[in-house]
């Protein structure tokens, strides 16, 4: 098997579920600076144990620090990274792409993986990250198949097979964070697209559900297709799950990696964590069922139908037994009714008590599998030692330790004195040696010596602690590298430009534009060359920016260059515009889709770009660190990107208008906007319009896609706040004010 097999550990149990169920690789996050800071994660105290431990058995470390970083942060961040990276960590996650470029320039023998949350979906994406000395990219899983392919050609590709899916691009939602501070990028969404929304507008019937709530990714019928394309790990989801899904969910791409059947593994991973009964997202090109809007929870593995009811019990036909501490739940009409526990056999049927009425033909699933954990709980993956033992009267003792391919040699710190009443025997030693602690020893001693000595057993137990702590640590790889060798400082930033510029983005530009410098065409068919006609009339005289969303398939980036014709730029909201910019010969705005967080990114930018935006996550007074970059601080606030179509793909029969809404369970009222490019897409923005800082002086960006040119209008020409607010009655600071956590 030449394709790894990528195992989540968001604590230590799931780690060891990972070592023993076989995974090649495994990756987990610090305690600091991981996008899954709600997992219990790994101190760099305690990291030194896990990378030897895994390392004992072939297995790599990658060590996630795929967060953002704010400008106070970077010297701590470079400090975790060098200590792991001492420590012997085999790979580091990131998403920050120029921190990464400058980590390489420090460390060169650092090897640097892009995270998912860097949105790498095409081939240009994967060029940049090359360059910039990544060995290896974990695609965005809206990441076409064909460009798999292509961009395995490239550099080496990492893709998730399993596991939860993010309802909106990778790391570009905002949701999170404008809802509450919280932000998806710095590793703390709370999940808002887990709740019921309502879908509503013109040319459908509303509806009602958990409507951007995905099912979970399940490729293991896919794997050959992958490893034919060049992928080379397989990427499971999930630090936030189980010990028995880790365990499982390695079963089984482990045995589909191999060729075989992995049916039974299959039923143990439904029955761990299970969400919409799976999809095969964006893999196929159809992402018809991709929502789980019904259900968004875990729904286990089905076990029959009800076929009998009698008061609060009902009945189940099937052949298995459970335990009264196992999880069920009773599905009917596709939706969750109750939960149910087990209550034995009764007249040769499974009997259950629900805590809600059910009827018969309602689904009955397990959720949780006690023998199944217990099982998992109880493994232990021992590697073989021989130990080698030799005590010469009056000297120290000596003992060699083997597993076959590496030697250790390990002197006791004292000599053993000749015995005067009791001497230690073979039967002592080989009980003494077979303790092995926390280590996963399996241990054949082999007392090649053995004068008349004696020893407390204190000091015994000290010499064969010291044994294998020493032989333990063989399987590190420190590097020995001095802390002052990766800070991560640049040079001091002289030449800030102060100057007024507005940046409009808009999908409409028939308002007056006399006061806009830069003109972003935000089109809603980017085929459609009478749009294209019309803003260029509109924009005459003006810098004229293409807008590049943060997803782009290859097909899409084709359809872009044929559109540009007449631009002065393109606007990108992913770092592969740095490279689309150079081919094309236009010049760069890096977007807010960059995530410009620091000096190091924002110094980066500025000298690759026209112009740039700072993160829309950053407080106002955080984006001056460098004091050349534009802030969004006026108008709609974009907070998903969502990549398959919310209505099935039912293209034939859509009447749908490009502009409708989704309410969520408050009565919050979000916009989405649909456009085409090979195919349809769609935005989500904030309920709440943006007044901030910083409106009346700068570089300001404002985004008009779903404003009137009354508004646009209005908004241009109003001297004060309160005149903005009035134009936008419902509106927000943002995070210009309070920043993210």
């Amino acid at each position: 098997m030449s394709v790894e097999i990528l195992a989540p550990a968001g604590d230590r149990k799931s780690f060891f579920a990972a070592i023993n169920a076989g995974a090649n690789a495994i990756y987990l996050g610090l305690s600091e600076f991981s996008a899954r800071k709600n997992a219990e994660n790994f101190s760099l105290d305690d990291l030194s144990f896990y990378i030897n431990y895994a390392h004992f058995f072939g297995v790599k470390i990658y060590v996630a620090v795929n967060t953002l970083v704010k400008e106070r942060e970077i010297a701590d961040f470079a400090n975790a990274v060098a200590r792991a990276y001492d420590l012997g960590a085999d790979a580091f996650i990131l998403q920050e792409v120029f921190l990464g470029k400058l980590l390489k320039e420090k460390l060169p023998g650092i090897c640097l993986h892009l995270s998912t949350q860097a949105g790498v979906c095409n081939e240009k994406g994967a060029y940049i990250a090359k360059e910039y000395g990544f060995s290896r990219v974990i695609l965005a899983r809206e990441t076409s198949f064909d460009d798999i392919k292509k961009i395995a050609d490239i550099i080496e590709t990492e893709v998730f097979v399993q596991g939860a899916l993010c309802t909106c691009f990778s790391g570009h939602c905002y949701m999170s964070s404008f809802a509450g501070g919280f932000s998806g990028n710095r590793g703390l969404c709370k999940q808002p697209c887990r709740k019921k929304y309502t879908y509503s507008g013109e040319g459908f019937k509303s509806f009602t559900g958990y409507n951007l709530s995905l099912a979970d990714l399940c490729l293991k019928d896919e794997v050959s297709a992958l490893i034919d394309a060049g992928v080379k790990s397989f990427k499971i989801e999930g630090r936030m799950r189980s010990p028995e899904y880790v365990y499982s969910a390695v079963s089984v791409y482990k045995r589909a990696a191999d060729g075989k059947i992995c049916d039974e593994e299959f039923v143990d991973l439904r029955r761990s964590f299970n969400r919409g009964d799976y999809t095969k997202g964006y893999f196929t090109g159809n992402t018809r069922g991709i929502i789980s809007s019904k259900i968004q929870g875990n729904i286990g593995d089905f076990i029959g139908n009800i076929n009998g009811v009698d008061g609060s019990f009902f009945f189940v036909d099937t052949n298995e037994r459970f335990n009264s501490g196992d999880g069920f739940k009773v599905i009917g009409n596709g939706v969750e009714i109750c939960g149910a526990k087990y209550l034995g056999v009764r007249k040769g049927r499974a009997a259950f008590t629900a805590n809600a009425p059910v009827k018969v033909g309602y689904e009955v699933r397990i959720t949780k599998d006690v023998d199944y954990s217990e099982y998992i709980s109880s493994l232990s993956r021992k590697r073989e030692i021989t130990v080698g033992l030799s005590f010469p009267e009056g000297k120290k003792a000596v003992a060699i330790i083997s597993d076959g391919e590496r030697s250790v040699t390990v002197t006791s710190d004292e000599e053993f004195l000749s015995a005067q009443k009791h001497s230690l025997n073979e039967s002592e030693l080989t009980e003494c040696f077979g303790k092995v602690d926390e280590y996963p020893f399996s241990v054949k001693t082999d007392v090649v010596l053995l004068e008349k000595v004696f020893a407390p057993k204190s000091v015994l137990n000290a010499f064969r602690r010291k044994c294998y702590a020493e032989f333990f640590s063989s399987f590190a790889s420190v590097k020995n590298i001095s802390p002052a060798a990766v800070t991560l400082k640049t040079p001091p930033f002289t030449s800030a430009v102060k100057d007024d510029k507005i940046a409009v983005i808009s999908s409409d530009f028939s308002f007056d534009l006399s006061r806009v410098d830069v003109a972003v065409f935000k089109p809603d068919d980017y085929s459609d060359r009478n749009e294209f006609a019309k803003f260029f009339t509109f924009a005459a005289g003006k810098e004229t920016y293409l807008y590049v969303p943060p997803f782009a398939t290859g097909a899409d980036l084709k359809i872009v260059e044929r559109a540009l014709d007449g631009f002065d730029g393109i606007y990108a909201e992913g770092f592969f515009g740095i490279n689309l910019a150079k081919e094309t010969g236009k010049k760069l705005f890096a977007g807010t889709g960059f995530n410009v967080f620091n000096s190091v990114s924002a110094g980066a930018v500025s000298s690759l770009a026209e112009y740039y935006a700072y993160s829309k996550e950053l407080a106002y007074s955080e984006n001056v660190v460098r004091g050349d970059g534009f802030t969004l601080c006026l108008g709609d606030v974009q907070v998903m990107d969502l990549v398959y179509c919310p209505f099935s793909e039912n293209c034939a029969e859509c009447k749908r208008k490009n502009i409708f809404f989704l309410t969520d369970e408050d009565g919050r009222k979000f916009t989405v906007r649909r456009y085409k490019m090979s195919r349809c897409r769609f935005e989500v923005y904030n309920p709440y319009r943006i007044v901030g800082d910083g409106v009346f002086s700068g570089r300001r960006l404002f985004d008009f896609t779903t404003l009137t040119a009354s508004q646009c209008n209005a908004l241009l020409n109003a001297d004060n706040k309160n005149e903005i607010k009035i134009i936008l009655p419902e509106h927000t600071s943002g995070n210009l004010v309070r920043g993210v956590v």
